[in-house]
């Protein structure tokens, strides 16, 4: 009796649900991005999903924390099963087949789901750093060799080893042709340190430049930089734990320079 009362003093004191919730037709028009094994977008994913269960008041049905009053507590079962369609439409069939046989509420969905993209997250962080530090650009075009070191931030960010600016701009640097590292080795001494996103603008155009005529928006952008204050030192050096080849569910279904999204 006191268990129950528990629970019911626990619902009533928070907050009812927002009933604009009943309005979406289509969730994916608030969570634009489909879960999947092969991409690098739980974190996103999972962003933007309790975002919009926050926005209803219902994260407590993804939580745990909002529980039936009974068996017979129509309400939040359908209230729980809309939440569980909601996850399921924005997953894909390939994680869609991995769990939804082994649950019964939004929350159990919803931790099974975590538990798939973060387990053996420690050796997964080892293997992704190793082939984030031995990525080059090779025979890749810029933008895809751009897009593959920010993928593999992404995939280290899903497993809880984030890359900061500082290395993701120091990585992209080393990893180019050495004619292209004689004209910007000079980047990785300013102070600030350019962007991902300034280096990566200047990259293209310089690399149009090696194949067209000459392009004066990389040339002023680089003519700039390099007129900056510059320290003495190098910012070399890459994190520690780097080691292993990249694998782990999920995330060894791409090679190097094919990781989209």
């Amino acid at each position: 009796m006191a268990e129950n009362s528990e629970i019911t003093s626990q619902n009533t004191s928070s907050k009812p649900p927002h009933l604009a919730f009943t309005t979406i037709s289509n969730v994916k028009l608030h969570v634009p991005v489909q879960l999947s094994l092969s991409q690098p977008n739980y974190k996103k994913w999972s962003r933007l999903f309790l975002l919009l269960v926050r926005r209803f008041n219902l994260k407590g049905y993804i939580n745990g924390s909002v529980v039936p009053l009974s068996d017979d507590d129509d309400e939040w079962f359908q209230l729980d099963a809309l939440l569980q369609g909601w996850i399921l439409s924005t997953i894909t069939d390939e994680v869609s087949d991995l769990v939804i046989s082994s649950v019964s509420t939004a929350s159990a969905l919803w931790k099974v789901i975590h538990d798939l993209f973060h387990d053996n997250k420690h050796a997964r962080a080892m293997q992704l750093e190793h082939e984030f530090r031995t990525t080059v650009k090779g025979n890749s075009t810029m933008a895809a060799y751009c897009q593959q070191l920010q993928n593999l931030a992404d995939w280290l960010d899903d497993v809880d080893a984030p890359v900061s600016q500082h290395q993701l701009v120091l990585q992209m640097l080393r990893g180019l042709p050495a004619d292209l590292q004689g004209q910007t080795s000079f980047l990785q001494f300013q102070d600030p340190m350019p962007t991902f996103l300034q280096v990566r603008s200047a990259l293209m155009l310089l690399d149009r430049q090696r194949t067209g005529p000459s392009d004066s928006g990389s040339t002023a952008f680089l003519t700039t930089r390099a007129g900056g204050n510059t320290h003495g030192g190098t910012h070399g050096g890459t994190p520690s734990g780097y080691g292993g080849q990249h694998g782990g569910t999920g995330y060894g279904e791409g090679n190097s320079g094919q990781r989209g999204g």
